[in-house]
């Protein structure tokens, strides 16, 4: 899913998302940070921020509905 964003998913990208997060980072503004961060194009695409977050939170084993992630 995030490949579609440019993003191959590492676990140490997924340890950024989940800090970013726990510090009250809105989708949007995680979506920027990576932009700014790893490279990708999405304009700060809130879309893109909430995939960013399923797909970390999954790769790391945390439920994606339970803290911090929402």
């Amino acid at each position: 899913m995030l490949e579609a964003w440019g993003l191959a998913l590492t676990e140490d990208i997924a340890l950024q998302v989940r800090q970013w997060r726990a510090d009250d980072y809105s989708y949007r503004a995680i979506a920027a940070r990576a932009d700014e961060t790893w490279g990708t194009d999405s304009r700060g695409n809130q879309c893109f921020g909430i995939d960013l977050c399923l797909e970390s939170a999954r790769m790391l084993g945390e439920n994606p509905d339970n803290d911090p992630w929402n």
